[in-house]
């Protein structure tokens, strides 16, 4: 609040909420900074922090409604999407950080629900809208991309999200913010931390015993969270019109991305909190129900480290492992699926045809 968000937000105060815009003042993407300009116009009435945080709390409830979207679109009973409104690690990253995760989430499971109604259309335009909040939407693209493939969407559409971005810093820039910064806002982000992270992932091993140690290791993270999105987005290429498998791909790229990338800040797992949360909702057994529970409390004990032992992450270390062992559960309820996918590989390669598959619904069974 102190060092980021109250100053953002003085400076649209002073210099009101179009003006302000005329020369950079943040290293947010502008939609954010939006929000903030619409929330200056209260704050005559209301303390800078209630008006972040109830921007923050909005949030919520739109993820909330993402949420069921997300299961009415796999005919699910959307009702338990309430259950976002207590979920711990949401509680503790909107109604207390005051972040705005929640925007980009949801604008995510909007675009995912949107798929699975197949309007790529509308997908792109979310992920558009998604991007703009923040870059870590990406760590939903393996499952959109996939889809995409599967659904054999126009060319045109791919285009979208990228389009949607450009919109959102247009006004900036006719204000006079260099199109320059606009441009590399991400970039520039990715830049400030060249440590390991402090996400409960592997990489906080090196957090807690040699900070500088991880930097040469780096290239490892990085190649295999681009195996596992590559994987992931193969899945949902073949299963494109599973709704269930759709929200498992969801939760496993939410989830695995930043479980082996490294530079992960303690919130980053946040699309995968929520997404499990949907998997455990839609899949109903005992695999998704521990892949919930566990994702959770990685989230919590991150969240926790960042609040009370930043200098001292041994709960982020413990929430490591908890972590690994909810992706160990999707990934026990996704072998099925990868052993389809692997055999179909396997018979592309040797040329011999598969079995005959037989329709059952949206799924194939052999």
């Amino acid at each position: 609040m102190n060092l980021f968000l109250e100053p953002w937000f003085a400076h649209i105060v002073h210099w009101g909420p179009v003006q302000a815009f005329a020369h950079p003042f943040s290293n947010y993407a502008p939609a954010y900074l939006y929000l903030l300009a619409a929330g200056s116009f209260a704050h005559s009435l209301l303390a800078t922090i209630d008006i972040i945080k109830i921007l923050s709390v909005a949030g919520t409830i739109f993820l909330t409604v993402a949420v069921a979207d997300l299961l009415r679109a796999a005919r699910v009973d959307c009702r338990g999407a309430l259950l976002v409104l207590i979920l711990p690690s949401v509680a503790i990253n909107d109604a207390l950080l005051g972040q705005c995760d929640a925007l980009w989430a949801g604008s995510c499971i909007f675009a995912l629900a949107a798929l699975l109604r197949g309007r790529t259309l509308a997908a792109m335009l979310w992920c558009g809208v998604a991007i703009a909040f923040k870059a870590q939407a990406a760590f939903v693209a393996p499952v959109i991309i996939g889809v995409m493939i599967g659904r054999r969407a126009p060319l045109w559409q791919w285009a979208v999200p990228g389009l949607v971005y450009i919109a959102t810093i247009i006004p900036p820039w006719l204000m006079g913010w260099p199109l320059d910064e606009l441009l590399t806002v991400y970039l520039k982000q990715a830049q400030l931390d060249q440590l390991a992270g402090r996400l409960p992932n592997p990489w906080m091993l090196f957090t807690v015993f040699g900070e500088e140690s991880p930097r040469s290791f780096f290239a490892l993270g990085y190649a295999a969270a681009a195996a596992a999105a590559v994987a992931i987005g193969a899945l949902a290429a073949r299963n494109f019109r599973d709704p269930k498998m759709l929200i498992l791909l969801g939760a496993l790229a939410g989830t695995a991305l930043p479980f082996l990338l490294p530079k992960m800040l303690e919130r980053y797992y946040f699309l995968g909190d929520v997404m499990t949360l949907a998997l455990a909702l839609s899949m109903r057994n005992s695999l998704s129900a521990f892949a919930v529970r566990a994702v959770q409390i990685a989230s919590i004990l991150g969240h926790l480290t960042y609040i009370y032992f930043f200098h001292e992450p041994w709960p982020a270390l413990i929430g490591a492992v908890f972590a690994a062992a909810g992706l160990g559960a999707m990934c026990a309820l996704a072998a099925p699926a990868f052993g389809g996918l692997t055999a179909d590989i396997r018979s592309a390669l040797t040329g011999k045809a598969r079995p005959q598959l037989k329709a059952s619904g949206d799924n194939l069974a052999v």
